[in-house]
């Protein structure tokens, strides 16, 4: 007698080709933007802040969009000031589940203006790549 089976969908996390150096700027520019057809996984960040010094001042904002027609919605905004501890000179941002979009934006309001190595990473469904 013949069974069948059912194979769940499998996601693969990647490195975004948006990874890379960013150059900060005094406006909010956007580093890191992606949505997909189906739902998938923005499956975090690391933004290296190694580079900070005293007087440096740099934002970063998490926004997502939560239905398919809405707006960015903020979820997280956080703040780093001066140079960072050598125990810990990273941003590190979790996942997040989505289908309509993910974005990170970072300026930088005070200080020479810095270079970031970023990494960000998505799963998604094994075709969709």
């Amino acid at each position: 007698m013949a069974e069948g089976a059912s194979i769940p969908p499998i996601l693969r996390i990647r490195r975004s080709a948006q990874s890379g150096n960013k150059a900060m700027t005094v406006a909010w520019q956007v580093v890191y933007t992606e949505n997909c057809t189906q739902v998938y996984i923005f499956a975090g960040a690391i933004i290296d802040l190694n580079n900070m010094a005293a007087g440096d001042n740099v934002d970063i904002r998490i926004r997502k969009i939560i239905i398919p027609t809405g707006a960015w919605v903020m979820v997280d905004q956080m703040n780093y000031i001066n140079a960072q501890p050598v125990n810990h000179p990273t941003c590190q941002i979790s996942g997040i589940p989505d289908v309509s979009g993910v974005e990170i934006s970072i300026r930088q309001t005070a200080g020479v203006l810095r270079t970031f190595a970023t990494e960000f990473y998505d799963a998604k469904r094994l075709g969709l790549l």
